[in-house]
């Protein structure tokens, strides 16, 4: 379970919803495809229409004579490009996604009791995959479910895949923000990230949901990250913030932009497995200088 706050703590309107037998009556009978939905709905909106609009117009041009050749050429000449970048988003989102947690999960050596953190859990692609490995552990995901992150994105829509997954008795949702977790110090054996990081506004916001991560975690255990962008600098401010890179990848193109996976190990001796009841919503990290 997760502790919550008192009624007198500051973070005591945090929002959880915790997937347990008590919320999942009939599940058997309501097993359905898990949806993982499609990130960045409106960029891949934005590029089909102006895609077609572009191709139109070149079609529109030669039909009925409304300029040179040169300009129809002109006009159409983006529309493969634009079409072809909105395809492979799709196909980014639909395969290449769900390859890609697997990898990342595959890059940890799972003991099957870990207590895992997910951040921005979206609609619980991550967060089931690392429910799966940890076997008798435990999971927390957490979101600001924004609509313009991912299609759909909800607990509700979360809750639906991990219940279809077979592992909503040990998944929990929390509203929350990754600049400010609202866990203890050393709460957690596994930190999950992937395409969340990059969304936040400012590099030092960015550094500083890093340091929230690491600050989470209990010394000695894992973080693991896939992001487009900026996943370089998250390794340096990990480092600068005293625990070792293990690996960071070549790039790749997932969604047409660079993304690396990153695998972070906290400093520290490895303690014992952390208990459900060290999930505290309580402790705040100070920030610390991201470079």
């Amino acid at each position: 379970m997760i502790i919550l706050p008192s009624s007198g703590s500051a973070l005591c309107t945090t929002e959880v919803w915790l997937i347990g037998p008590g919320n999942c009556k009939n599940v058997a009978s309501k097993r359905t495809a898990m949806d993982y939905g499609l990130d960045a709905p409106g960029v891949v909106r934005g590029l089909v229409i102006l895609g077609c609009l572009c191709a139109l117009g070149a079609a529109a041009v030669r039909l009925f004579g409304l300029g040179q050749p040169i300009l129809s050429a002109l006009l159409f000449s983006p529309a493969p490009g634009l079409l072809f970048t909105a395809a492979w988003m799709i196909w980014s989102s639909r395969v290449g996604k769900l390859r890609m947690v697997a990898k990342l999960l595959s890059l940890y050596a799972w003991r099957g009791d870990e207590v895992v953190l997910d951040i921005g859990c979206g609609r619980g692609l991550a967060a089931i995959e690392a429910a799966r490995r940890a076997g008798s552990g435990y999971v927390v995901g957490i979101d600001r479910w924004r609509g313009r992150d991912l299609s759909g994105n909800s607990p509700d829509a979360a809750r639906t895949n991990a219940r279809a997954a077979g592992v909503v008795t040990r998944i929990s949702l929390v509203t929350a923000d990754a600049t400010q977790l609202p866990f203890a110090m050393n709460a957690f054996d596994v930190v999950v990230t992937t395409i969340t990081v990059h969304n936040i506004a400012t590099r030092l916001e960015r550094c500083h949901a890093i340091n929230e991560a690491l600050r989470v975690l209990r010394p000695g255990g894992t973080l693991l990250i896939f992001d487009i962008l900026y996943t370089p600098r998250y390794a340096r401010a990990a480092v600068a913030a005293g625990a070792q890179v293990v690996r960071l990848s070549a790039p790749s193109m997932l969604w047409a932009l660079p993304g690396w996976s990153l695998v972070i190990r906290k400093s520290g001796t490895q303690s014992s497995c952390c208990s459900r009841a060290s999930v505290s919503t309580t402790g705040a990290a100070s920030r610390s200088t991201c470079r």
